[in-house]
C-alpha cells in the first residue's frame, strides 16, 4: 500500500544544492508483448540517454547522473515485475531509495531534478478508489486496503466462537437457551475487536471509504458495534466468504466502486451546476472556464469524458483561448492553434496544483451543452 506517510515524504523531500533526484515510470504490464523478455529494461535506458539529450549536464552533475542510472539498472537486473507499472525513485546521495509496484497503468517516463517527480503518481493515487475492505463471519476477519498499489491484508482476526449445539428434551430448555446467548455475546465480541481493529486501521491510513463483506448476519451484526464516523463510510457491501480469493474480490469491488462514481459524479455535476447558477466559486462553459485557469483560481475542472473542442494558445504568454483571433488579447501574441484545448487546460490545472475530474453516463449529459466547468478556489 502506497501510505499517506509516503506521499508526505515525498512531497516534502529536502531540495538542496546538492539534492538530485532520478524518477522513473516504467511500464512493466507482462500482458504487453513489447515489455516481454526484458525490454521494459531498454526502454529505461533509452528514457536515460534522453535525459542527457535534453538537459546536457555539466561534468560533475553528468557524473552524479550515470552513477544513479548505475545504481537503478542493478535494480532492473533483478527486478521481477509484480504489476502494470514500476515507480522508483532514487538519490544516493542522500541514501534515499523509493520502489512500488502498481497495479494501474502509468505512462513511460523519467525525470532528473531536485525533488522526486511525483505528480504522476499523485494523480493516478487520485484517480484510483483508496478504500478499506472488512471480510467477516462469526469466527474469523480480514481487513485489507485497496490502492493503487493493489490489494493489501493489514489484519486477521480469529476468536473463539462457542458453536450452539441443538438439544432435545423438556429439561435442556435452559441450557439451549443459555448456549444461545452466549453463542451471540461471543459472536458480538469478536464483531467488537474487528471494529476496534479496523478503526486503528482507519486512522492509520486515513482512508474514508468502506466495504464490508461476508454473510448477511456477520455484516449485520459488525456494523452494529461501528462507531457513528464509519456508518457514513461504508459505500457497499459484497457477498463473499472470508477466505475469497483476490480476483474474485476485485470482480466483487469493482460493481461497488462503479456504482459509487456514478454517484459521487452526480452529486459533483449537481452541485456544480447550483453553484454556477449562483454564481458560488463555480463556473460552466468553455470560456469561463478558461478564464477561471487563467487567473489561477480553479480548484477543479470538470470535463465530460467524450467532450472536444479546439482552441488556440499564446505562443508569448501561454493562455488558452477559444476565441477566433489572431493575437492575444492578454499580451498581443500570436495566437497559435490548439485542437486539443481541453487537453491542454486540464493540464495547465494539474500543473497549478488542481485536480481534474472526468464524468461519464448520465452525470456527464447534464453539462452536455456546457462540456466542461469548474469548482473554484475563490
Amino acid at each position: 500500500m502506497i501510505s499517506q506517510e509516503d506521499l508526505r515524504r515525498l512531497r516534502q523531500y529536502p531540495s538542496g544544492p546538492d539534492s538530485l533526484v532520478l524518477s522513473l515510470y516504467l511500464d512493466v504490464n507482462q500482458s504487453n508483448a513489447a515489455n516481454l523478455n526484458r525490454r521494459f529494461v531498454t526502454k529505461g535506458d533509452s528514457l536515460f540517454r534522453q535525459i542527457i539529450e535534453d538537459q546536457k549536464p555539466s561534468a560533475e552533475s553528468r557524473q552524479r547522473f550515470d552513477a544513479e542510472c548505475r545504481r537503478v539498472r542493478e535494480f532492473l537486473s533483478d527486478y521481477v515485475p509484480r504489476g502494470k507499472a514500476l515507480v522508483l525513485f532514487s538519490d544516493s546521495k542522500q541514501q534515499f531509495w523509493w520502489q512500488r509496484d502498481l497495479q494501474v497503468e502509468l505512462p513511460t517516463g523519467a525525470r532528473w531534478s531536485p525533488q522526486p517527480w511525483v505528480r504522476p503518481l499523485l494523480e493516478v493515487i487520485e484517480e484510483t478508489d483508496r478504500l478499506c475492505l472488512v471480510l467477516i463471519d462469526k469466527q474469523r476477519a480480514r481487513i485489507l486496503t485497496l490502492d493503487a498499489a493493489g490489494i493489501e491484508q493489514q489484519t486477521e482476526v480469529v476468536s473463539d466462537v462457542p458453536s450452539k449445539h441443538a438439544t432435545t428434551g423438556t429439561d435442556h430448555i435452559w441450557s439451549q437457551t443459555q448456549m444461545d446467548r452466549d453463542h451471540v455475546k461471543h459472536v458480538q465480541w469478536h464483531a467488537k475487536r474487528v471494529a476496534d481493529e479496523l478503526a486503528s486501521i482507519i486512522d492509520r491510513t486515513k482512508l474514508f471509504r468502506i466495504v464490508i463483506g461476508g454473510p448477511v448476519e456477520a455484516i449485520s451484526v459488525f456494523t452494529a458495534t461501528l462507531p457513528k464516523r464509519f456508518h457514513q463510510m461504508i459505500i457497499g457491501t459484497i457477498s463473499v466468504p472470508v477466505d475469497a480469493s483476490t480476483d474474485r474480490l476485485k470482480a466483487e469491488l469493482k460493481t461497488v466502486q462503479e456504482r459509487t462514481e456514478q454517484e459521487d459524479e452526480s452529486r459533483l455535476v449537481e452541485s456544480l451546476i447550483t453553484s454556477a447558477m449562483k454564481g458560488d466559486r463555480a463556473v460552466l462553459g468553455v470560456r469561463d472556464t478558461l478564464n477561471a485557469i487563467q487567473e489561477g483560481r480553479v480548484y477543479k475542472i470538470v470535463v465530460a469524458a467524450d467532450f472536444r473542442i479546439g482552441g488556440k494558445e499564446c505562443s508569448s504568454c501561454h493562455v488558452l483561448t477559444s476565441e477566433g483571433s489572431y493575437t492575444c488579447a492578454f499580451c498581443g501574441g500570436k495566437l497559435e492553434e490548439a485542437p486539443d484545448l481541453i487537453n491542454r487546460a486540464s493540464r495547465r490545472v494539474l500543473d497549478l496544483g488542481g485536480r481534474v475530474q472526468l464524468i461519464s453516463g448520465e452525470p456527464a449529459m447534464k453539462i452536455s451543452e456546457a462540456g466542461v466547468g469548474a469548482v473554484l478556489r475563490f
